[in-house]
């Protein structure tokens, strides 16, 4: 525990701080506030069907970091493998 900041929290803020540029594939479904009155068509674009489990995070305060917009986006990724796994839902 007294670990977490020095091992932790600077791994994962260095990890979200580059995970925009480290694509691959699309894992998450990024929402912003410009897509206010659109989030309807936004979810129905997404090309899974069977979606079981959702992972929403505002993504402010990030580790202490601020809002990293989507960069963020690891962390709920990461949440969301994390949950999936610990409830036997396969992931494709």
């Amino acid at each position: 525990e007294e670990l977490m900041p020095i091992v932790y929290t600077p791994t994962v803020g260095q990890a979200c701080i580059e995970y925009g540029y480290r694509w691959t594939t699309s894992r998450g479904l990024y929402v912003s506030i410009k897509d206010k009155g659109n989030v309807r068509q936004l979810v129905n674009n997404w090309p899974e069907n069977d979606v079981r489990v959702i992972v929403f995070t505002d993504g402010e305060r990030i580790l202490g970091l601020g809002d990293l917009g989507i960069n963020g986006m690891g962390i709920p990724v990461g949440k969301l493998q994390l949950y999936a796994a610990c409830a036997g839902i396969d992931h494709h």
